[in-house]
């Protein structure tokens, strides 16, 4: 996350962050400390909300936590209980790293079952595993618009929660109506362990320099 995602005149920019769990405000007015946010969304003067963004300097206080909103839906989809349209409503409120080859197309590589597929990642911390040449940051119908046809995405490979969408689900999943996911997001979000802070545009403090 730079200065420019958080960074901007507080009577114009407001942001809905996504603080790790364990951090705790001591200061109501004090803004959070760069490492322990998560990620946050853009929310425009009418209240509309934006997609969320990953903040690479996160610092999750628990290994086993997860990385972002993405992340988190991918390991309840494969530990049982959640379901598919959770991923769908996420998918259409976040952006994503695609990684990229040398002339600027999508990096294709094989997924663990042998099918092509483009990788993105849901976090910066996902993209250790993919030698990639550059990251390009991209909301859904952006990475359908670069996807060969037969070929796959490979969300955070490497990780313990990593998934293989095809790319019919992927399209299908852009094309649900405003209704559609209206009814899905009011089943799909539990808060109970999310901890949200509406904050204008201060940026986060960054720890001083060593010296």
């Amino acid at each position: 996350m730079t200065d420019d995602d958080v960074a901007g005149d507080p009577g114009e920019e407001t942001w809905m962050v996504l603080m790790d769990p364990a951090w705790r405000q001591e200061n109501e007015n004090d803004p959070p400390p760069l490492h322990a946010v998560v990620g946050l969304w853009p929310v425009a003067p009418d209240g509309a909300v934006g997609k969320f963004r990953s903040n690479p300097d996160y610092e999750p206080s628990d290994e086993q936590s997860p990385t972002d909103p993405l992340d988190a839906v991918f390991r309840l989809v494969l530990r049982g209980p959640g379901k598919i349209g959770q991923i769908q409503v996420v998918l259409h409120d976040v952006l994503l790293d695609v990684a990229l080859n040398g002339d600027g197309r999508p990096l294709i590589v094989r997924a663990p079952d042998g099918l092509p597929c483009v990788v993105a990642t849901s976090s910066v911390r996902h993209q250790t595993s993919t030698s990639a040449f550059d990251w390009q940051r991209l909301d859904l119908d952006a990475i359908l618009g670069l996807l060969p046809d037969d070929v796959d995405v490979l969300f955070n490979p490497g990780a313990s929660a990593s998934i293989r969408l095809t790319g019919d689900f992927l399209r299908n999943t852009a094309a649900m109506g405003d209704e559609e996911l209206v009814a899905l997001r009011a089943t799909s979000y539990d808060t109970d362990d999310i901890l949200l802070s509406r904050w204008h545009a201060a940026a986060p403090e960054r720890p001083a320099p060593a010296t």
